[in-house]
């Protein structure tokens, strides 16, 4: 399959030009209408409750270890590769935050606090709310995960701090793709493959592609 990459930024810069159209204070005046506030339960930092998979993107990575003297490896694991080339490495694009044993998030307390709370990467700040072009449409829209916080009464400067972080959070997606995809040029080529992670990388050489190019890991 021949992978258009030239297509593929052009539709991300038209969707950034409408992310960044975005009105912060019509974006808090539906998050008010839907209402939410933390209860602190920690459900959507454990397996239990679900897909709790966290994307983690370059400038989250050196911030985490910025601030908490933690190395890449302490953290992070190649997400699941996309697909196989023809001497048989795996690509993956991103990095995502490593877990325990039972999937829950390595960071979360006894108590259901966060070690890295002031730190934590963009999908974690601005849960259960995030924005996506659904159905081709030209604006985005908020969409809501699961959660027992969503409907409870929410302060107005709340919500605007939330909008300010969910437009950021776009732009920082959209972004990250283009300037990913930029570094994909020699690998248009590929089929996609739907590989087992519950079996390891054993064995396998693994490619990692983000906005700062690729690094390869041998396990």
């Amino acid at each position: 399959m021949r992978f258009n990459i030239l297509d593929a930024v052009n539709d991300l810069k038209v969707k950034i030009s409408m992310a960044d159209k975005l009105s912060i204070n019509e974006m808090a005046k539906q998050l008010v209408s839907i209402g939410f506030e933390c209860m602190w339960c920690g459900e959507c930092c454990r397996a239990r409750s679900g897909d709790n998979t966290v994307i983690l993107f370059p400038d989250e990575i050196r911030l985490i270890m910025d601030s908490h003297g933690m190395t890449p490896n302490e953290f992070c694991e190649p997400s699941i590769p996309q697909f196989m080339d023809d001497i048989g490495i795996l690509h993956c694009f991103e990095w995502v935050q490593k877990r325990h044993s039972s999937g829950d998030c390595i960071f979360i307390r006894a108590d259901n606090t966060c070690r890295i709370y002031q730190q934590r990467p963009w999908i974690c700040s601005t849960y259960p709310f995030f924005l996506s072009f659904t159905n081709g449409s030209a604006k985005p829209d908020i969409m809501v995960s699961e959660c027992k916080g969503v409907g409870r009464l929410m302060d107005e400067d709340d919500a605007l701090k939330l909008a300010k972080l969910l437009k950021g959070r776009l732009l920082a997606e959209i972004t990250e793709e283009i300037r990913l995809l930029d570094n994909l040029e020699g690998f248009e080529d590929w089929e996609p493959i739907k590989f087992d992670s519950g079996k390891g990388y054993q064995g396998y050489t693994i490619a990692v592609h983000d906005s700062c190019g690729m690094i390869y890991i041998t396990d």
